[in-house]
């Protein structure tokens, strides 16, 4: 029976070719946005570093009791 039916032609697709890279900025100016996000994020400090809600962990709760002693 494997002569009645041949096997269907496998179907070649063409592979697109990649877009070309987009060119490197400057050295100057990869240094220049370097040294403004160390700026900026130097500028955050401790509050900047705490990604919780804006109350984060600067604030105590209100309404609940902490504990003072070891054990309580």
């Amino acid at each position: 029976m494997g002569g009645l039916f041949s096997a269907p032609k496998p179907v070649v697709i063409a592979q697109p070719t990649p877009p070309a890279p987009a060119p490197a900025p400057p050295p100057e100016e990869v240094g220049e946005t370097a040294r403004a996000e160390a700026r900026a994020r130097s500028l955050r400090g401790r509050p900047g570093t705490i990604a919780t809600s804006a109350r984060g962990v600067l604030e105590p709760l209100p309404g609940l009791a902490r504990k003072t002693l070891l054990g309580e």
